[in-house]
């Protein structure tokens, strides 16, 4: 293999004029997710609604560009010119390999052709039988076109072919880096790297605050965070870790005021006023928590609404319908989800009873009292 073919999705829907931005900030993540693995390649370009990235190290190329956002699938390709003789030869051999490599005696294939630009003499369904006459002609196989075990792929532009027989599929989504940035709070758990995730996902640059609670669970948000990098390509942003310096006089003058249960949703609300601050440092445009509606105490609708005046910026809550399986299917296929339930520090300052449906009155008072001032959103 010498190429791989990189296919796009939503990119493809957009005026040709931001297609063409889009596209030269997904080569560029390409083209960064290579180098930081140390896989050489030749060239990458676009080329008629394709990336190419010419490589000899394909197959490595793929398990790279896979977590690249904004790729829908991968294929990896022998280029050939684009004459009938040398795409037969090299259609039967990819087919022969892929014969080996599923073990099969006798594999049911089919042969589907693309002509992206339209210069090849035959037209698609000709090719696509041409190729199959050949492979039947030279090895033990038959053609279906439903259940097929061997799908060979010939997509033409250019003067040029490119013949595949695997098309992996990628995570879509847009090119990190074309929707700007925001500051995602990582507490260690299972629901906050997932929701960075489907930011990055999203195209949007992430940057990572941790609100330090001890060692051990820091260590752990590093190495989840290191884990969520292999999927920021196109991202700069290192862990940010906040030190609280008010934390334990804040929860001292609760139990004097016996507001005790309010100590998570005021927790999270200085969360967000640190996140608030590093976000107008680094110019991005809001703030992601990993909130799931009703899934503790902190989140229900009332909790979310006094937590989020701690900012006048937008706070993203992806996870906001899902429920706890449906984050967890996702936290075990990025593979965050081993590196979250690793031990961490205990929080020996969670009440016993939180408020569960807290009043913003009554948090307002709070507050006043603590900090001397009303609880106005920052920047408001």
């Amino acid at each position: 293999m010498n190429v791989v073919v990189v296919r796009y999705g939503e990119i493809g829907t957009k005026s040709r004029q931001t297609r063409r931005w889009f596209e030269n900030i997904l080569m560029n993540n390409i083209r960064e997710a290579l180098v930081s693995e140390g896989i050489e390649f030749k060239k990458v370009e676009a080329k008629h609604g394709r990336v190419l990235v010419r490589t000899n190290r394909a197959k490595e190329a793929v398990e790279v560009l896979q977590r690249v956002f904004g790729i829908v699938s991968l294929s990896p390709a022998m280029e050939v010119e684009a004459e009938l003789g040398k795409i037969n030869r090299t259609a039967l051999k990819l087919f022969r390999r892929k014969k080996r490599e599923l073990g099969l005696e006798k594999p049911k294939f089919r042969v589907t052709a693309r002509r992206i630009t339209k210069e090849f003499p035959l037209k698609s369904p000709e090719i696509q039988a041409k190729v199959g006459e050949y492979i039947l002609e030279n090895e033990e196989s038959e053609v279906d076109l439903h259940d097929y075990d061997i799908e060979v792929g010939v997509e033409l532009m250019e003067g040029r072919a490119y013949v595949f027989v695997d098309k992996i599929k990628a995570w879509g989504g847009l090119p990190i880096g074309t929707q700007g940035k925001v500051v995602a709070l990582l507490s260690g758990g299972i629901d906050s790297p997932v929701a960075a995730f489907l930011m990055m996902k999203r195209g949007v640059e992430v940057i990572p605050v941790h609100i330090y609670m001890g060692e051990k669970t820091l260590e752990k948000v590093r190495k989840i965070w290191n884990q969520l990098k292999k999927y920021h390509y196109g991202g700069k942003a290192e862990l940010i870790v906040v030190k609280p310096k008010e934390r334990d006089r804040i929860i001292q003058k609760l139990k004097e005021m016996k507001k005790e249960k309010y100590t998570c949703v005021m927790c999270k609300f200085m969360m967000v006023r640190n996140a608030d601050r590093i976000a107008k440092e680094f110019g991005a445009k809001g703030i992601v928590m990993g909130d799931s509606l009703g899934q503790v105490a902190s989140q229900t609708l009332e909790n979310m609404y006094i937590v989020s005046q701690a900012s006048d910026l937008p706070i993203y809550r992806p996870l906001i319908g899902m429920d706890k399986e449906e984050i967890v299917a996702i936290a075990k296929k990025i593979g965050t989800f081993e590196l979250s339930t690793l031990p961490e520090d205990e929080i020996p300052f969670i009440p016993k009873h939180p408020v569960i449906r807290g009043s913003w009155e009554e948090f307002k008072k709070i507050y006043k009292a603590i900090f001397g001032e009303e609880p106005g959103r920052k920047g408001c």
